[in-house]
């Protein structure tokens, strides 16, 4: 189950980030400076070769927002599905579910 590190390094002129670990995968969650969730990175396979996955909100130049998710390489949706489901259960539910939505609104 996921546990949150504590003190994590903080970039200036960035938002806050928070990280959080266990076995199976890494999850890091970047805000704005309004404390709204603008991306997360779920680093998974640890043992195996580490792969990654990233959703982001971005704005376009006409000020347009749109959320891409991005691999590493093709990847299978149900299996990260399911791994994320099993290690996020310590997530605060909305977060844990807005995760969750982003990951199965995508192809995969």
């Amino acid at each position: 189950m996921l546990q949150e590190l504590q003190n994590v390094r903080q970039i200036k002129g960035e938002g806050l980030r928070r990280w959080f670990t266990d076995d199976d995968l890494e999850l890091i969650l970047w805000y704005d400076d309004r404390r709204k969730l603008e991306g997360f990175q779920i680093c998974y396979d640890k043992m195996a070769g580490t792969r990654t996955i990233t959703w982001k909100k971005v704005t376009s130049a006409e000020g347009e927002t749109k959320s891409i998710l991005v691999s590493d390489g093709p990847y299978n949706k149900s299996r990260l599905l399911a791994l994320v489901e099993r290690s996020s259960e310590s997530l605060e539910v909305n977060l844990r579910s807005f995760i969750l939505k982003r990951l199965e609104s995508h192809g995969g």
